[in-house]
């Protein structure tokens, strides 16, 4: 049976009010400027992760040619212009900027990720 985090994997779920009731409270406490300020939209979207939360980052062994790059879990925003360098230089075959070899793919080959080069 999938688990709960394979269920909420859609691309399109619908907003949870509560969390976003308890959220915009949590921020009027921090910010009690906010108080008179409403809520203008809401979205939900889902969170790609791999099981030791580090992105997955390097060609598939499968399908060779093809980079992957996924499972930032949230965290892309901090480290995306220091993966996106290291991708592009395994790319152009540059000298990667970062050893990418604790991000390879395959390492979560037998996680609970499963086979990373079958599809």
């Amino acid at each position: 049976a999938p688990t709960p985090m394979e269920a909420m994997r859609i691309l399109d779920p619908t907003p949870d009010p509560r969390q976003i009731a308890e959220t915009h409270a949590r921020a009027q406490r921090l910010l009690p400027g906010l108080k008179s300020v409403p809520v203008a939209a809401r979205w939900a979207g889902y969170i790609d992760s791999t099981p030791d939360g580090v992105p997955a980052i390097g060609e598939l062994a499968g399908l060779p040619g093809f980079i992957l790059a996924a499972g930032f879990s949230g965290h892309g925003f901090g480290i995306g212009p220091g993966a996106g360098h290291m991708i592009a230089d395994i790319v152009t075959g540059a000298k990667p900027i970062v050893d990418p070899r604790p991000y390879r793919p395959e390492r979560l080959e037998g996680s609970a990720f499963g086979k990373v080069a079958e599809f």
